[in-house]
C-alpha cells in the first residue's frame, strides 16, 4: 500500500464467503451466478425418506472464471484455500491447474497456505507467468488468540466493556482462547464486546504476519519487479456493533466494506490513494485489462485501470446475498448508500450519507420531514435498486447441489456457519 495503490472505497458483493468469492471469480452478482444458498443448512429427506441429506449449491461449470481466462491466456494457475466453502466440490477449482483445498479445515494457519503456494512457485520454470490465489481465514471466527504477555491488564480493561447478551454473543465470546489454548472465560474474562473485538484484532495481526511472510518471499525472487500483488477480503465482520456478531446477516459496511490494496508494476496511478468506488466484481476485468487479455462477455464489473465515461461519481454498486434474506439489497454511489430490507413482501429503506456518517448510524429518512436534497437522493437510489443488477437467465448448471457430509458440516459449524 505504501509503495503503490490503496482503494479507499472497496465493497464486497455479498457479506459471506461463497457468493462473495463467486462474484470475485466471475464478475457477476450473486443473483446472477446463483451461488447464494444459505449456509444455515436445512435438513432434507432423501427420496426414500431415510436419513438426512444435507446439500448446498455449487458454482455452475458453464461460467467462465478468472482462473479459466488467465489459464487460457498462457498463465500457470494455482489456488490454495483454508475456507471449506471454497472446496472443489463447490466448483471453485474451475480453471486452476493445481487447487489444494486440503487446508479447508479449522485450525490450518495461513502460513501453511503461503508456504504451499511458495513451493508451487519454486516448481515453475524461469520466466513462466502465473496466477496464484491464496485464501486464508486467520481473522475468521473463532478469531485469533490473545497474547499471554500483559494478560491480566488486558482482562481488567476488557471486562469494563459492554457485556454480551444472548446465546450467540456468549457462544462467540466463550470460543476465544489465549495463546496457550486455554479459554479466555476460564481465566476470568467476561463475555464482552471488547473480548470479541480483541480476539478479532489478534486474528488480523496474524494475517498481517502471513502477508509479510508472502511478500518477503516474493520480493526475494528474480521476477519480483514484474510481480503484481493484490490483497483483499471476501467480507467484513459485525462484531456486535449493532447487537449481533458474525457476518452474512446484513448489508451494513461492517460486513460489506473490504480492504483492497494493490501492487501493479507498470501502472502509474498518479496518486497512491484511489477514492473511486470499486467492488470485487471489478477484479476480473481489471486483471484481464492489466494482462492485455480479452474479457469474457457479460461481466458486471469495470476495469479500475480505465475510467469509464461519466467517471466514478455516476457509478452504482450493489451488495446482496444475505444468508436467509435473498430479497435484501443495498446500492451505493460514491457518497450515499441505500439499504432495502424485504419485510412481508415490501421493502423498508434506510439511507446513509457515507461522507459524514461512514459508520451508518443516522438514517437520513428516519425524520419527520426529509429535506428536498435527501428526497432526491433517496428517489434516485431507490429507482436504481431494481435495475442496477441485470436480470440474467440462470447459467447452465445453476442450481446443482452437492452433499454436505458430517466432516464438512462440523468444519462449517466451527466457523459459525450452521447455527
Amino acid at each position: 500500500a505504501d509503495e503503490h495503490l490503496v482503494f479507499e472505497n472497496a465493497v464486497s458483493q455479498a457479506p459471506w464467503t461463497k457468493p462473495s468469492v463467486a462474484s470475485l471469480f466471475t464478475s457477476l452478482y450473486p443473483s446472477q451466478h446463483r451461488v447464494a444458498s444459505s449456509p444455515q443448512i436445512r435438513d432434507r429427506r432423501n427420496r426414500k425418506g431415510q436419513g438426512e441429506l444435507l446439500e448446498a449449491d455449487r458454482l455452475a461449470p458453464s461460467l467462465e472464471t478468472l482462473a479459466e481466462r488467465l489459464r487460457a491466456g498462457g498463465l500457470r494457475t494455482a489456488g490454495f484455500t483454508t475456507n471449506p466453502w471454497m472446496e472443489s466440490r463447490f466448483g471453485f477449482d474451475q480453471g486452476f491447474e493445481v487447487y489444494d483445498d486440503s487446508f479447508a479445515r479449522w485450525g490450518a494457519p495461513g502460513e501453511e497456505v503461503v508456504d504451499a503456494g511458495l513451493r508451487w512457485l519454486d516448481g515453475l520454470d524461469e520466466g513462466e507467468r502465473y496466477f496464484l490465489y491464496l485464501h486464508t481465514i486467520d481473522s475468521h471466527r473463532p478469531y485469533g488468540r490473545l497474547p499471554l504477555e500483559g494478560l491480566e491488564e488486558l482482562r481488567q480493561r476488557l471486562n469494563l466493556t459492554r457485556r454480551l447478551q444472548g446465546e450467540e454473543g456468549v457462544a462467540i465470546a466463550r470460543s476465544v482462547r489465549v495463546a496457550d489454548g486455554r479459554r479466555a472465560v476460564e481465566l476470568g474474562f467476561h463475555p464482552t464486546v471488547g473480548l470479541v473485538r480483541e480476539a478479532y484484532a489478534a486474528g488480523v495481526v496474524d494475517f498481517d504476519a502471513v502477508v509479510g511472510r508472502l511478500l518477503d518471499a516474493l520480493s526475494a525472487r528474480e521476477d519480483w519487479p514484474r510481480t503484481a500483488v493484490l490483497v483483499t477480503s471476501d467480507h467484513g465482520e459485525a462484531l456486535f456493533d449493532r447487537g449481533y456478531g458474525n457476518h452474512g446477516g446484513a448489508l451494513f459496511d461492517d460486513e460489506a466494506a473490504v480492504p483492497l490494496v494493490a501492487r501493479l508494476p507498470g501502472v502509474d496511478p498518479g496518486s497512491g490513494r484511489v477514492a473511486c468506488l470499486v467492488g470485487l466484481v471489478d477484479l476480473m476485468p481489471s486483471l484481464c485489462d492489466y494482462l492485455d487479455l480479452a474479457c469474457p462477455a457479460g461481466l458486471q464489473g469495470w476495469s479500475f485501470l480505465v475510467r469509464p465515461d461519466g467517471g466514478s461519481d455516476s457509478r452504482f454498486l450493489v451488495t446482496e446475498g444475505v444468508m436467509d434474506r435473498p430479497g435484501d439489497r443495498s446500492i451505493r454511489n460514491r457518497r450515499y448508500k441505500l439499504i432495502g430490507v424485504q419485510e412481508d413482501g415490501a421493502r423498508e429503506y434506510s439511507l446513509f450519507d457515507l461522507a459524514v456518517d461512514p459508520r451508518e448510524r443516522y438514517d437520513r429518512m428516519d425524520v419527520d420531514a426529509p429535506d428536498d436534497h435527501t428526497r432526491r437522493v433517496f428517489g434516485a437510489l431507490r429507482d436504481q435498486l431494481p435495475v442496477a443488477v441485470a436480470e440474467l437467465p440462470p447459467p447452465d448448471g445453476a442450481g446443482e447441489v452437492v452433499p454436505v457430509d458430517e466432516e464438512l458440516r462440523s468444519r462449517l459449524e466451527a466457523l459459525g456457519y450452521t447455527e
